[in-house]
């Protein structure tokens, strides 16, 4: 009896083992556009439930929410991919008219001035690294445009992920909440850490990134930086990152600046960073997220650097999440609340 009842649960595990490994097998290709799909139906999550008390209609408004939202994206992003592209090229035909090697030479004499060896050496590997980048950037653009198809259905994914996260968003969480193996008390504070940790991400990070970088930006065209659009972009997913930020792009740009000719507007630049775009983080983040959801600045770093290369952009978010929930079951775990459901 006993060996039949094993036999019976290692069936039934064998099975569900299989189960799991074809789902993931099919919803692999699409695992991005999912993940893209559960953000924006948390962000859109105000606007809906807004519309939704005028109509009454949960289904409708989220059709509704999910349509204007989508236009809004591919109409923005069709002009924004086309701007970029364009200061791309030219940047890419402008690095290759100036003497990069008598530039980083001049530089680096400046900077060490009795060390001609370790200038020499210097100014090779930059020159390696600008071109290395330039050209990585060309190649990026070049295989996403190769990838219109693929996107575009990874675009409708998202759609209905987003369209069923708002319609029947409660109906998930409550059926999360019943499948997790904890007790109830459990489930509730993982349930909850979990719309912590969601919100200090993508407001605490992405948006105060965004915004951090549209103020470099402000500083490229005020200041008549070559290229500026494409700054501004690099300026901006730099700035979403934690132990990195903005001047990653603002000070290498005010540098070339002052060396290529345009001092006054390269030294202008530099003071703008140091008293603005450097202090708008500071100023901003308290008054968008207050003192709620702070999570670990390396854990964000290495959960979105690790994201975006395994997951693409929607590692940016989805990255640290991940990692922050593994945290929150070693904590659960740790301190021995980790109990499972009789």
């Amino acid at each position: 009896m006993v060996s039949n009842d094993l036999t019976r649960k290692i069936f039934v595990i064998a099975i569900l083992l299989i189960l799991l490994v074809l789902a993931f097998i099919i919803v692999k290709p699409f695992f991005g556009a999912i993940v893209l799909g559960i953000i924006m139906a948390y962000v859109l999550q105000w606007p809906h439930k807004k519309l939704t008390k005028l109509i009454k209609k949960p289904g409708i408004s989220a059709g509704i929410i999910c349509v204007l939202f989508f236009v809004i994206l591919t109409v923005g992003v069709y002009f924004l991919a086309q701007i970029i592209i364009k200061e791309a090229f030219n940047l890419y035909l402008n690095v290759g008219k100036i003497d990069l090697l008598a530039l980083i030479d001049k530089m680096l004499g400046f900077m060490f001035p009795n060390s001609p060896d370790m200038i020499r050496e210097l100014s090779i590997t930059v020159q390696r690294s600008i071109t290395e980048i330039v050209n990585a950037l060309i190649t990026e653009i070049k295989g996403t445009l190769l990838n219109i198809p693929s996107l575009i259905t990874g675009f409708f994914v998202s759609f209905f992920v987003a369209f069923y996260g708002l319609k029947d968003g409660k109906k998930i969480v409550d059926y999360i909440r019943e499948i997790l193996p904890f007790q109830p008390e459990i489930n509730d504070k993982f349930i909850k850490r979990s719309e912590q940790i969601s919100f200090a991400t993508i407001y605490g990070q992405v948006a105060v990134g965004i915004i951090q970088g549209l103020t470099a930006g402000i500083g490229f065209y005020m200041f008549k930086t070559q290229s500026p659009f494409l700054f501004t972009m690099l300026a901006v997913f730099f700035a979403m990152l934690p132990l990195l930020g903005a001047w990653v792009v603002w000070i290498p740009v005010s540098l070339s600046m002052i060396a290529t000719g345009s001092q006054m507007n390269g030294i202008l630049l530099a003071i703008y960073g140091l008293l603005v775009i450097s202090t708008i983080d500071n100023i901003v983040r308290p008054f968008i997220i207050g003192k709620k959801s702070k999570i670990n600045p390396l854990i964000v770093f290495i959960g979105m650097l690790g994201g975006i290369i395994v997951m693409g952009p929607v590692g940016i978010i989805a990255g640290p999440i991940i990692l922050e929930f593994l945290l929150i079951f070693i904590e659960l775990y740790r301190t021995n609340n980790l109990k499972i459901r009789s």
